[in-house]
């Protein structure tokens, strides 16, 4: 810890202040960090792998991961976590962290709100959170122009990823926040370590000529989730008459998950084995329950009969997710 001392001057023990690091957003003071023992009051972000978060959002080319919505102080709130910094506002090389504020449709006209927000970084060597807030301790005024606030520069990157500092350890690592001082909820979301499933489920899609425009298979169980094949046989989404159009679909019914997948959609060739195969992966939400293809192939191929695809009105459609990672609510109490 002795580096991690010189580095951000840094006293252990008592909650102390340390030397100011990074730079807050929408002019905001420096923030500065403290340590403690106690957990974040309102929200926390918990990550098994580091590594994985970093390959999720590569894969689905974001910057940002960001939280289910939680509520604090009577409002509601998303956290925004930059892994590998916000470039945008000068965060290269370090970890960016904002929180915004939710819910715009049921806030009053010229709303304001004042709150003081501290962010958590949880040291795993010693058992004790390093705490960011505003330099100046006054409250951050939230408004209609102005719904997000954090910092672009929270922790350097070379700090966070120096095992001995505890921050990042066997691949895992957590965040959290407080807004205003209210008692611990212990409410908080933990994207698991991704697991490898390779499983696979077939529908037969019979008298395939006399369906309608969008027709959905059974709800299946894959990874302990539940799925759907959304199938529309003569094209949509401005496809038709031209590519059959081909999705998978969460049919969760909460109307808060996160789901991210990595799996391959097929279209069996019933003569041989040139099946039409398509691979791909997406973070399945409430607001994003399908993911697949409008034009995953082409109608005039599909219905020829000398292609093998279409045989005796049928058509076979196979789906196997191969990974499988959820964000999942956890409380202490």
């Amino acid at each position: 810890m002795e580096k991690f001392q010189k580095q951000l001057s840094i006293t252990m023990g008592e909650e102390k202040s340390c030397n100011s690091i990074g730079s807050a957003v929408h002019e905001s003071d420096v923030v500065q960090a403290v340590v403690r023992k106690t957990p974040p009051a309102d929200y926390t972000l918990k990550i098994d792998s580091f590594a994985f978060l970093l390959e999720m959002l590569e894969k689905t080319k974001a910057k940002s991961y960001s939280s289910r919505i939680f509520e604090a102080s009577g409002y509601d709130w998303k956290l925004h976590l930059y892994p590998r910094g916000d470039e945008k506002r000068n965060g290269e090389g370090y970890i960016s962290f904002y929180v915004g504020i939710q819910g715009n449709a049921t806030l009053p006209l010229g709303w304001q709100i004042n709150a003081n927000i501290k962010f958590f970084v949880y040291d795993q060597i010693r058992d004790e959170y390093l705490v960011f807030q505003d330099a100046s301790e006054e409250a951050i005024r939230f408004h209609e122009m102005k719904k997000e606030w954090g910092t672009a520069q929270l922790l350097d990157l070379k700090i966070f990823h120096d095992a001995t500092n505890g921050f990042l350890l066997h691949d895992k690592c957590a965040f959290g926040v407080e807004i205003l001082a209210k008692r611990y909820s212990g409410r908080g979301e933990c994207l698991s370590l991704p697991v490898n499933i390779f499983s696979t489920y077939t529908w037969k899609v019979v008298k395939y000529s006399k369906t309608g425009n969008v027709i959905y298979s059974d709800v299946f169980v894959m990874g302990n989730l539940k799925w759907k094949i959304m199938l529309y046989p003569n094209g949509g989404q401005n496809q038709e008459g031209k590519n059959i159009s081909l999705f998978l679909a969460s049919a969760i019914e909460d109307t808060n998950f996160r789901i991210f997948a990595e799996y391959k959609l097929c279209i069996k060739n019933q003569k041989n084995d040139k099946d039409l195969e398509r691979t791909t992966n997406h973070l399945f939400t409430h607001t994003k329950k399908d993911w697949g293809w409008s034009a995953f192939h082409p109608l005039i191929d599909i219905k020829d009969p000398f292609k093998g695809y279409l045989l005796k009105d049928t058509l076979i459609v196979k789906v196997e997710i191969t990974r499988i990672s959820t964000a999942k609510d956890f409380s202490s109490k």
